[in-house]
């Protein structure tokens, strides 16, 4: 999701590129450029632990299939020690880099959106990544492992999402002209996966400073996730501290299932394109999807 809410389809929660850092990869001969990063120092709290960084994806894929289970027999419930969490991943140089570059704001270069953003839109629309964006995504794949529980994660977004979702079902119409239980009728059932780096939060923005500009959007996406969906947690994003979780892209495998929908009309809601704190809806809607 971006700040504005204005964004096109395909560009979520997560920031843009670094503008100092080139992240494509380096050609055999030339020295690798020095490990440097004052932003990144200056996202994280003095006490937070950081995940442990080691030489090689290959190490890091192995610590974390170690680290996080592909089964939980518990029920779905709520990730309250984030910082813990955080700090059980392992990750290469790499990946250290490309999460950096996936959560910083700054706009692309000649573009409106952030890096993440323009990434995730080439992603869901079939476009070539440039060099930049293939390096974070392919890093990015590499730093994903099992979620290790399974665990209630968040989104929001505009209606349009569940319009074309409306529209791949053969429904025609709008998602906010329908009411609760004509969603329910049209969407539940309805499988689907993801061609994009999917942000979540499992905190539901509680520490986000500008929650409003994610929370008051008209869709509210409500995960549940099992244990062995391929996941990782970035550090500081959108979500405030500790508070995002993006799960890797698995279509054209579908292996999310809509099993509610549901109005919650204690939430007041805008359109796509209106700014946070300016509200023409009485009902946020409500879309309960199991992963995995």
């Amino acid at each position: 999701m971006s700040a504005s809410g204005g964004a096109p389809a395909g560009r979520g929660i997560g920031g843009g590129g670094l503008g100092s850092f080139n992240l494509a990869p380096q050609q055999q001969n030339q020295p690798a450029a020095p490990v440097v990063a004052p932003q990144a120092a200056a996202q994280q709290p003095d006490n937070q632990q950081q995940p442990n960084v080691v030489p090689t994806a290959q190490q890091a894929q192995s610590l974390n299939n170690q680290a996080f289970s592909a089964t939980d027999n518990s029920p779905y419930h709520n990730l309250y020690n984030g910082q813990q969490y955080y700090a059980k991943q392992n990750l290469s140089i790499d990946q250290r880099l490309a999460v950096m570059n996936y959560l910083s704001d700054a706009k692309e270069s000649g573009t409106m959106y952030s890096m993440s953003q323009n990434m995730n839109h080439a992603m869901a629309t079939g476009q070539k990544l440039t060099a930049n964006q293939q390096f974070v995504h392919d890093n990015l794949m590499g730093a994903m492992h099992n979620i290790g529980y399974n665990v209630n994660l968040t989104r929001y977004d505009h209606s349009d999402v569940l319009d074309s979702m409306l529209a791949a079902r053969g429904v025609h119409g709008t998602a906010s002209g329908m009411t609760a239980a004509q969603l329910k009728t049209a969407l539940v059932g309805h499988t689907y996966g993801e061609n994009r780096f999917l942000s979540t939060s499992y905190n539901d923005f509680k520490n986000a400073s500008n929650a409003d500009t994610f929370t008051t959007r008209e869709v509210r996406f409500e995960y549940k996730v099992k244990a062995n969906v391929q996941a990782m947690m970035p550090g500081n994003g959108p979500g405030g501290r500790l508070g995002e979780v993006v799960l890797a892209p698995t279509s054209p495998q579908k292996n999310m299932r809509i099993v509610d929908v549901k109005d919650d009309k204690s939430r007041r809601t805008r359109s796509k394109g209106m700014s946070p704190g300016i509200y023409n809806n009485n009902r946020q809607i409500v879309v309960v999807v199991e992963v995995g």
